[in-house]
């Protein structure tokens, strides 16, 4: 996925008690820090003062993106015994999922047991409809109601700090006002962290320390070497002298000072560690690193653990804490450093990831740091080949075994009520190594035949962890293994901006047209009928709506329909395939009060194809279909009957088409909570 507009912040600095004499130091850095969460200690909702009021258990493992074909074809292969004896004993169906059939599409629907026109995320980003810029759609930051200047340093004193723009009311809330527990670990769309759980972890959504989606930093003595266009990373020349580099790792910017950035000095604002690479001028298999104090071997090919950082916000008044790890990938004839994008230091947080805030430390403590940033593996490094697919592989193996170790920390304390967990390895993986596995996406040529087995051998994994908790199902306790969507392979891209301008629906400003790529800057809006954003989103410009609408409300369901035509009718002259499957309505699929800020069209994509990543961000560029550059090989964002999820249970299943709205229901019955009025799904049971 392209590199998503960041907004720059730093929410939550650190959770602390507040002292008798009013506000402390902590304090202090908690509000220039821009927090938007309450000061002090919160104890979780089943804990205050009250004891669990049920018996009954209901586990869930959230296995995003596990696909019902290829699990069905290790079951058949002998290689998952677990999920086998899971489906003899209750059910394995597909799973419907929402159109688009995107993860925090389908999660959200399942926290609220509502449609994307009620909850409000219908893609990875929206536009702001004043701007037509594309805008992240799982949370933003506020500006502080109040701040307090001394000089060029700005203090916010109230307010601000970071919002999850996901609308609704969690389903789990229902249990834990009735002193139900509930475990919440990592579902997507869940930052700031939902505060009604339990225990919880913030999922995708959570941005690295830098408030971005996720940045790398790239260090490279080649002169030579140059990534054009690179998105999700940076690229530092550095220079060798005597066997020593010397760098400087750039931090999230101070928006506490005026400073502003200049050609000169780009990274005037922004706060920086510095560190010194030592190389052994008699063999080049490891160097040593000195970051803040600390010394570390770090071994040719191999990831660091976990390095903890702090970035100094004000002198004396506080700092933030990141972690980061680093991989070297050459020593000579060029020093090639790597380094993972600065996730939010889970023991000492600079934004709200655990609930109740000392859990991070606590998890720290039993099992250490653990990735935080919301897409955990670093994707955009391997789309723009900084790392290979050995290198993705193994930063792969580090955060599942995190994710399994985390788990037997979290399942050895649950006792009663709700437990939700979540695998992102299955979806990212997938993603990331489709073409290794896949003989006929046309870039599996160039893919690393070792990692050909990676994703069923990782699904075989997953068995493993299923069998960790099928002991525990009885008379009270239900067993649901659920995934948001299947997959398929994506191996060439339709530009639908660019599809869009070539048939008149969509006009660039005199001489943009001359551009390779342009960007919605180049878009003349008083000529434009509709524009793509986002993986499946089709807006119409709409009069009243959009800045510079020129669609009348009365010419929309006749223009809807041609474009519904058109771009079901379009055939690729390379395959002779149809690569748009479905152009759905929105107001077939959707229901609630946002419904109308929604797209008008969501457009299906046939497996094989799917939005470009220039149109997903509002841009057209000279091709309407080509081959998928990317390592990002395997999708989901096409017709969602196409690409249904998977779902187990340990109860037979009496719904003949289940669909992930029908999940929250089925939880809530189960402890006996009736469905809430505004859910529009039914329980799986009946």
């Amino acid at each position: 996925m392209s590199a998503l507009p960041t907004s720059k912040g730093f929410g939550q600095v650190k959770h602390n008690e507040r002292s008798s004499n009013g506000l402390d130091r902590r304090d202090f850095v908690r509000l220039v820090a821009g927090s938007a969460a309450a000061a002090g200690l919160s104890l979780p909702p089943a804990a205050c003062g009250r004891s669990s009021t049920t018996d009954r258990r209901v586990v869930v493992l959230g296995l995003d993106g596990l696909d019902p074909f290829l699990i069905k074809q290790l079951i058949s292969a002998g290689r998952a015994p677990n999920f086998k004896r899971l489906a003899e004993m209750g059910s394995f169906m597909k799973l419907a999922t929402t159109m688009p059939a995107l993860s925090p599409v389908a999660w959200s629907s399942f926290i609220t047991g509502t449609t994307p026109g009620s909850h409000g995320i219908a893609d990875f980003i929206t536009r702001d409809p004043a701007t037509y810029l594309p805008v992240f759609s799982i949370f933003a930051n506020r500006d502080p109601e109040l701040t307090f200047s001394i000089g060029d340093v700005h203090l916010p004193i109230k307010g601000g700090g970071p919002v999850n723009l996901r609308q609704g009311r969690t389903f789990w809330s229902y249990l834990t006002e009735r002193g139900i527990p509930a475990w919440i670990s990592r579902i997507p769309t869940n930052y700031p962290v939902e505060e009604t759980a339990t225990r919880a972890i913030s999922g995708m959504g959570t941005p690295d320390l830098t408030d971005a989606y996720g940045v790398f930093s790239y260090y490279t003595s080649d002169p030579f070497e140059d990534y054009p266009n690179l998105s999700g990373g940076t690229v530092h020349r550095v220079d060798v002298n005597a066997n020593v580099v010397r760098a400087e790792l750039f931090g999230p910017v101070n928006s506490l000072r005026t400073q502003r950035p200049t050609d000169r000095d780009p990274y005037a604002n922004t706060t920086r560690v510095p560190f010194t690479v030592h190389l052994d001028p008699s063999h080049d298999r490891a160097v040593r690193l000195d970051i803040q104090g600390q010394t570390i071997l770090l071994t040719k090919g191999e990831y660091s653990p976990w390095v903890r950082l702090k970035f100094d916000l004000l002198p004396v008044i506080g700092s933030v804490s990141g972690i980061a790890r680093f991989l070297v990938k050459q020593v000579r004839p060029h020093f090639q450093l790597y380094i993972t994008p600065i996730n939010i230091d889970p023991a000492d947080q600079a934004g709200p990831v655990t609930y109740p805030a000392q859990y991070g430390a606590e998890i720290v403590r039993d099992i250490g740091a653990f990735w935080t940033k919301g897409l955990p593996c670093d994707t955009k490094a391997f789309d723009y080949r900084v790392i290979n697919d050995e290198q993705y592989a193994k930063q792969a193996e580090l955060l599942l075994d995190e994710q399994m170790r985390l788990f037997d920390q979290q399942w050895s304390e649950f006792r009663e009520g709700l437990f939700y967990f979540y695998v992102s390895s299955t979806d990212q993986d997938a993603h990331m190594l489709w073409r290794n596995m896949d003989p006929t996406h046309p870039k599996h040529g160039e893919a690393d035949p070792r990692f050909a087995g990676y994703i069923p051998d990782l699904y075989a994994k997953m068995d493993q962890l299923l069998g960790k908790v099928l002991p525990a199902v009885d008379d009270k306790t239900l067993l649901l293994v659920c995934s948001d969507h299947g997959f398929a392979q994506f191996g060439r891209q339709f530009h639908l901006n660019t599809w869009l301008r070539d048939n008149g629906w969509l006009t660039l400003n005199a001489g943009a047209e001359k551009k390779e790529e342009t960007s919605v800057f180049d878009i003349d809006w008083t000529r434009t009928v509709a524009y793509g954003m986002g993986f499946n989103g089709l807006y119409l410009n709409l009069k009243n709506r959009e800045a510079k609408g020129i669609v009348e409300p009365g010419q929309a369901a006749g223009i809807l329909a041609k474009l519904q035509r058109e771009l079901e009718a379009v055939s690729d002259p390379e395959t002779g395939m149809r690569p748009v499957a479905k152009v759905y309505a929105r107001d077939e699929l959707y229901s609630g009060v946002m419904t109308p800020t929604m797209p008008e069209l969501l457009v299906g994509y046939t497996p094989g194809y799917r939005n470009s990543s220039q149109s997903f961000m509002g841009s057209t560029g000279s091709e309407v279909i080509n081959l998928n550059p990317w390592a990002w090989s395997g999708d989901h964002s096409m017709a969602h009957q196409m690409v249904p999820g998977s779902l187990f249970s340990s109860r037979k299943v009496a719904k003949q088409v289940p669909s992930i709205l029908d999940l929250p229901v089925t939880i809530l019955e189960h402890f006996g909570v009736a469905k809430p009025s505004q859910m529009v799904g039914s329980s799986i049971f009946s």
